[in-house]
């Protein structure tokens, strides 16, 4: 989203918060739009990378842990068929 793109958007507000009261949004300059604005996209960008990287990193642990369980499993597989293959003979 370019910064044009969202001072239009936000310029359809009708209040925003601005040294502790209430101001319509067009009572901003556009120079305290846009920095408003960048600062946000900012904000909200950092906090979306951080949310990501936990989830990646917790994906990626989950696949770990998914891999093990699964090769215990084949190996518990394994014990129990030559168990039976015993059995059998």
């Amino acid at each position: 989203m370019t910064i044009e793109n969202a001072c239009a958007s936000l310029s359809s507000k009708k209040a925003d918060w601005n040294d502790k009261k209430w101001t319509k949004w067009s009572n901003f300059t556009l120079k305290q739009q846009k920095t408003t604005i960048k600062i946000r996209l900012i904000a909200i960008n950092s906090i979306k990378r951080i949310k990501n990287s936990k989830l990646s990193k917790l994906i990626k642990k989950y696949f770990k842990n998914q891999s093990v369980i699964k090769i215990k499993t084949n190996k518990t597989h394994q014990k129990i068929n030559k168990k039976q293959q015993i059995k059998i003979m």
